[in-house]
């Protein structure tokens, strides 16, 4: 991986924002580990509906969301 793609998942793509969370998609079992996670906004729920361009990172800062999903 090259240094510019490492930087783009390390900030925000707009603000520069170090402070973002994860898109997952799906529908999620939920348990302590995930609502601890959502509540420190390390981890946004993408929703259920899939498609090819679903973004995988959100700033908590300015609400950009960037990157390229990749599902299974």
């Amino acid at each position: 991986m090259g240094n510019e793609e490492t930087q783009m998942m390390n900030q925000c793509s707009v603000c520069k924002s170090k402070n973002y969370a994860e898109i997952i998609y799906g529908l999620q079992s939920f348990n302590d580990e995930l609502e601890q996670a959502i509540k420190k906004k390390e981890i946004v729920l993408g929703g259920c509906l899939i498609t090819e361009h679903d973004p995988k990172w959100k700033c908590n800062k300015c609400g950009n969301r960037w990157g390229e999903q990749i599902h299974d």
